[in-house]
């Protein structure tokens, strides 16, 4: 195939656009065939609440699953969107990682302390992630209420992030942040109670309408 340049010189077109197209056709043909799963998928009881009536996010998930190896059904089990964020559950990022045939493994685990340690294919090197209290208290995790009930396992997804991002980024093709992690990032700020008026000035409000400093 040939164009014209804008000196009016013939040149070759360059292959890398058409197969570029090519590569966009068949994801748009992939998106097609997601969104109809995911249209049948949704109105179940087989999906997360966060999905219900959410086609589109839905089927956005089972293409990022399908590229991580993961069935529809477990690409919405798997996968949890914050705030425009996709992430996987930690549980689900260490299985990514051992599918890919790196090593994960957790040290030792309490609820006041987890170590877990991860190790690259072919790589002699072992990497290791230890979350204590005292480190999620002073990154601001705590204020989350999940701390308080289940330390242990808002701990343990925080080191499952860390080391899977050192050892096996190419594996997670760009969700390697673990839904717990950024649920702890995402908590809502403390709600500061104002005093309240006078009972005088509440009883103007409520005739008036209005409200006078």
């Amino acid at each position: 195939t040939t164009v014209e340049t804008a000196t009016g010189e013939i040149a070759e077109a360059a292959p890398a656009a058409t197969a570029a197209q090519s590569t966009l056709h068949s994801w748009a043909l992939a998106m097609y065939d997601a969104g109809n799963l995911a249209k049948a998928i949704v109105p179940t009881d087989f999906v997360p609440a966060h999905f219900k009536g959410k086609a589109g996010d839905a089927a956005v998930a089972i293409m990022k699953g399908a590229a991580l190896g993961l069935d529809p059904i477990a690409s919405l089990e798997s996968i949890y969107v914050i705030k425009g964020k996709a992430a996987l559950y930690a549980r689900t990022m260490a299985a990514v990682v051992l599918a890919a045939g790196h090593s994960i493994w957790t040290e030792n685990a309490s609820d006041e302390s987890v170590t877990v340690c991860a190790q690259r294919r072919g790589s002699d090197h072992v990497e290791t992630a230890t979350w204590t209290m005292q480190r999620a208290q002073l990154a601001g995790y705590t204020s989350n209420p999940k701390y308080k009930s289940n330390p242990q396992e808002m701990l343990y997804s925080k080191a499952v992030g860390e080391v899977s991002r050192k050892v096996a980024p190419e594996a997670l093709l760009g969700l390697s942040y673990s839904a717990e992690e950024i649920e702890l990032e995402n908590t809502e700020p403390v709600k500061i109670a104002r005093k309240r008026k006078p009972a005088d000035t509440m009883a103007a409000i409520e005739l008036t309408g209005e409200v006078s400093e």
